[in-house]
């Protein structure tokens, strides 16, 4: 599945939304949200954005990590 095909599973089941929260994102990937908490840490993982304080992920950074770690 390609960054295209994600996307479109991704606007699906999040109507509307450009941005994604911790919460959503961990349930996407299937990874805790202090997993993403040290990848932040860390310099490393889906990039985001801060956003008055609060981490938000750009759904089109979420579709790319999840199509270049998906396993085929």
């Amino acid at each position: 599945m390609d960054i295209e095909d994600t996307m479109k599973d991704l606007e699906r089941i999040f109507q509307n939304k450009l941005m994604l929260t911790k919460k959503e994102v961990s349930k996407v990937i299937n990874r805790s949200q202090s997993s993403l908490n040290r990848d932040i840490a860390n310099g490393i993982g889906i990039e985001y954005k801060k956003v008055g304080g609060k981490v938000l992920y750009p759904i089109r950074s979420v579709a790319k990590w999840v199509s270049m770690t998906r396993k085929t």
